[in-house]
């Protein structure tokens, strides 16, 4: 919350993690993720509406005898009512809300910086973000592409009454690669993904063992303009059922020929496998997520996941496990 006061404030953002994926099928590698993230910043507001605000982006992982990433930071944040205008290092990550066959959600591990234009609005009723951010630069000459990638995550509530709510969740993400001039074996690509759903949610309005329910039925679409265009989509049901000691999440994929640029591994219906160009037309997931957050103190919480899946078409048990522990000041 931007105030109206001039001031320079510290602020300290920190990510401890560890993540173990136990995956044998064809289509996602199994690995571990263990390490930390930290983005000290400085931040200078001039005017009641405007916050400047810079720092260092640090990454280490765990058995990596250098620091993995090392990267500037620098935000502009404009504010007017509910509305936030953001240029430089974005809100990104899983701040887009975004379904899992849409953003992975490793990449707050592996890749969570972004650097771009936004514009993100939140009330009551709506939540809105819109961004483009430039992953990847070119220039003539240059033998690598420009990657974009961009889009918009809307929640509007339709029915909001004291313990129940109806929404429409639209979700969509863009992803571009290419470049002019530029000495590149690669195709042109521009990649769609999109996801709709009707959601409802219960809130119990007293103390209880059950505190809340939701249910989301979302159909995703993927399209794909390259050398020859790619097409598919999927059904992708979810139950959240908030329990006084953790929350419990029940999905299902059905995918048909799907593909995301920055989606799940486990979605896809082409291998993200090392060194593999195995295809699997049509993927079917039970999957169980249970997730237990824990407030140490101010601005310090543990979070621990575990995620267990069923691959249905290839008969498989795996899952995946972690513990995240979050710092902000």
């Amino acid at each position: 919350m931007v105030d109206s006061t001039r001031k320079l404030n510290f602020r300290f953002n920190s990510l401890g993690f560890a993540k173990n994926n136990e995956f044998f099928g064809p289509i996602a590698d199994g690995y571990t993720l263990f390490g930390y993230q930290l983005n000290p910043r400085l931040a200078y507001q001039p005017a009641p509406n405007v916050v400047l605000e810079a720092g260092i982006y640090l990454k280490s992982d765990f058995g990596q005898e250098r620091i993995t990433q090392l990267a500037p930071t620098f935000t502009v944040k404009f504010r007017h009512k509910n509305w936030n205008y953001l240029f430089g290092t974005l809100e990104g990550s899983v701040s887009h809300k975004l379904i899992e066959p849409l953003y992975n959600f490793e990449r707050l591990l592996r890749q969570r910086i972004e650097n771009g234009l936004q514009i993100n609005h939140q009330t009551t009723r709506t939540f809105f973000d819109f961004w483009i951010s430039y992953l990847q630069n070119t220039l003539p000459g240059y033998t690598r592409q420009e990657h974009f990638w961009g889009g918009f995550s809307l929640e509007r509530s339709l029915l909001h009454k004291p313990g129940f709510q109806l929404s429409i969740p639209v979700q969509l993400t863009v992803f571009h690669a290419g470049g002019q001039n530029i000495v590149s074996p690669l195709p042109v690509r521009t990649a769609l993904n999109a996801a709709a759903s009707l959601s409802a949610k219960w809130q119990r309005r007293t103390s209880g063992f059950l505190r809340s329910a939701r249910l989301d039925t979302y159909v995703v679409g993927y399209s794909e303009n390259a050398e020859k265009n790619y097409a598919g989509g999927g059904f992708y049901p979810n139950l959240t059922v908030q329990f006084k000691p953790l929350t419990v999440l029940i999905s299902y994929w059905r995918g048909t020929n799907y593909r995301a640029e920055y989606g799940g591994d486990l979605y896809q219906s082409y291998t993200r496998r090392f060194n593999s160009v195995y295809q699997e037309k049509n993927r079917q997931l039970v999957i169980v997520r249970l997730l237990k957050d824990i407030s140490v103190s101010e601005g310090v919480s543990v979070t621990a996941r575990f995620e267990p899946h069923y691959d249905l078409n290839n008969g498989k048990f795996e899952h995946s496990e972690g513990v995240y522990i979050n710092f902000r000041r």
